[in-house]
């Protein structure tokens, strides 16, 4: 029945209009967990945290990066202290060597080593 109170008038229905098929189905919502809030304030929480995991990630890369160039810096200068000690170990033992200590001796004090014939031998 149909009432229209401004022309104060009423329609009547037919009977057995009102079955369950006549209804307009109403769509079944889907039943999320916790409802709509719940699953938003979990997305935002996922969503940040994966930011924070990226730039994280990208941080500690960069770093690592920055590392690595500073330890192969220092072999670069391990290998060069090594190589500079060698050759000064080679030049320490020259200089003690009898030949050059006879020639710094030589040029710097004028002490010369005596030749043959130039010493004699007492009895």
């Amino acid at each position: 029945m149909i009432i229209n109170p401004s022309a104060h008038t009423v329609i009547p229905r037919k009977k057995n209009t009102y079955r369950a098929g006549n209804f307009p189905r109403s769509r079944k919502k889907m039943n999320i967990p916790g409802g709509k809030l719940f699953f938003f304030s979990a997305l935002k929480i996922v969503a940040v945290a994966i930011l924070f995991l990226v730039v994280s990630s990208l941080w500690l890369g960069s770093s690592i990066r920055q590392v690595d160039a500073q330890i192969t810096k220092m072999e670069k200068q391990r290998d060069q202290l090594a190589d500079s000690n060698i050759a000064m170990r080679a030049k320490k033992a020259n200089m003690f060597s009898p030949e050059t200590v006879g020639a710094m001796v030589g040029d710097q004090l004028a002490i010369h080593l005596p030749q043959s014939g130039q010493y004699k031998f007492l009895k």
